[in-house]
């Protein structure tokens, strides 16, 4: 067992501030086992036991208002960025990182930014650490692969508890896509394999935040990701049918998160929820959530358990590409699609996923089971035909083989919001998106509400 920095919030006791010690006493309070609250937190059974005695004092300091402190906006945010990529990087490669390891990479980014006026002191350390909800914990090499054990013992133990105290209704999950948002069929040889870090191709693709509940009765206003602020087409416009976010990366970040998080919990008033969420850097514990109670899945386990990656963001991708393919058809081939074209094409798609597709999805992860369960299966499955059958219905001269439409299907299935690089491309990321804005930027940006 090695010390290394997990991307969960962990502190000493004389660390730990109100609203922390809230989330911890109140998921003892909805039925979780002491010991696993201070596996998932990070804390030592005698931190945890000292907060439980203490319960009472905790809950009245919270009604008196006392809080965290408000974290600053680093100095350098490249410099910043770089770094916790560089850190998620290690984490999801299970490499053990320590706060001195931390420092001399820091010094070394800042080197290789021309930041000359940079000391990666026990302060910045301190800051970087509590700004990204990063502090030291025990991690083993066994949790590397999806843990069926674990998954299983998250539903039979867990979920039971979170379900029953909310409906269909009011219980949600979110999660980010990658997308090629200009990819046509006869372009697709190109991106195999792009990991889009700088370059052309990375002008090309954006991140789509996703998130609907249960039933599915309800799907949130997708969010879009680009890497311009003031794309050039957006000149004029002043609504968009999307809520429009932008940065050097066309990532979700844990600022994007938590400003997407806070309006909705702010929109919902009085309407309890509960969001389910993959843990990951890019989604920080969120303190101080009036109406949204959210819960992370279990390290490891969302490729089971994420109910977005089981149908639901696979159907978006095939609508929204299904309206790529008629822009071609109906201009003879000669489509070009820009930034607005992608968030109303993408707004349409979200349209156009189903109830029934969302309902399986959640039902696929185990979150949910129906009374009507086979009907339910057989109108999903006969809900969507492939790209080959679409397309035969119309009389084009545009010929697509079925294998051209496969992997336009599932080009950038595996196209993640946050990937693994090598330095040089952690600092390419962080310093080239400026040139590239200036090239799609107009003053104003349209209102997305």
């Amino acid at each position: 067992m090695t010390t290394v920095v997990r991307n969960i919030r962990m502190a000493s006791k004389e660390s730990l501030c109100v609203t922390q010690k809230v989330a911890l006493i109140r998921a003892i309070e909805k039925g979780e086992k002491k010991s696993d609250v201070g596996k998932r937190f990070g804390f030592s059974p005698s931190t945890v036991a000292t907060i439980w005695k203490n319960k009472d004092k905790i809950l009245h300091a919270e009604t008196e208002g006392s809080s965290c402190k408000k974290i600053r906006k680093p100095k350098f945010e490249d410099l910043d960025q770089a770094m916790l990529t560089w850190f998620h990087k290690q984490r999801c490669n299970n490499v053990p990182i320590s706060g001195p390891v931390l420092k001399t990479k820091a010094e070394h980014f800042a080197q290789q930014l021309g930041i000359i006026d940079f000391k990666a002191s026990e302060g910045w350390l301190g800051k970087f650490k509590q700004r990204h909800n990063i502090t030291y914990g025990k991690i083993s090499g066994e949790a590397l692969n999806v843990d069926l054990n674990v998954t299983n013992s998250w539903l039979i133990n867990v979920w039971p508890k979170l379900n029953e105290k909310y409906t269909p209704d009011n219980i949600f999950n979110a999660d980010e896509t990658g997308i090629f948002y200009k990819m046509t069929p006869d372009k697709t040889l190109k991106f195999k394999g792009e990991k889009c870090v700088g370059g052309k191709l990375s002008k090309e693709r954006i991140t789509a935040f996703v998130a609907a509940n249960m039933s599915g009765t309800e799907k949130r206003k997708i969010m879009v990701i680009g890497k311009s602020k003031n794309p050039r087409c957006f000149k004029n416009i002043k609504r968009l049918p999307v809520t429009y976010k932008a940065n050097k990366s066309a990532w979700m970040t844990s600022i994007l998160f938590e400003e997407e998080i806070r309006k909705w919990d702010a929109e919902l008033k009085g309407r309890k929820v509960l969001l389910l969420v993959d843990n990951c850097p890019a989604h920080p514990n969120l303190s101080n959530l009036t109406n949204i109670e959210m819960i992370f899945f279990p390290a490891n386990t969302t490729s089971i358990l994420q109910p977005m990656d089981q149908s639901v963001i696979k159907s978006l991708k095939g609508h929204y590409r299904k309206k790529i393919l008629m822009e071609i058809i109906e201009s003879d081939g000669n489509a070009s699609i820009n930034m607005l074209d992608a968030v109303n094409f993408l707004s349409k798609a979200w349209e156009e996923v189903t109830a029934e597709t969302i309902r399986h999805s959640f039902r696929h992860a185990g979150l949910r089971s129906f009374a009507n369960a086979e009907e339910e299966i057989e109108q999903f499955e006969n809900e969507d035909d492939t790209l080959s059958e679409w397309i035969a219905q119309f009389n084009t001269p545009h010929t697509f083989t079925p294998e051209d439409l496969q992997n336009y299907v599932e080009i950038d299935e595996n196209l993640v919001t946050t990937i693994s690089l090598t330095d040089e491309e952690i600092l390419n990321a962080v310093t080239k998106g400026e040139e590239e804005q200036k090239e799609d930027e107009e003053e104003a940006q349209p209102d997305d509400n």
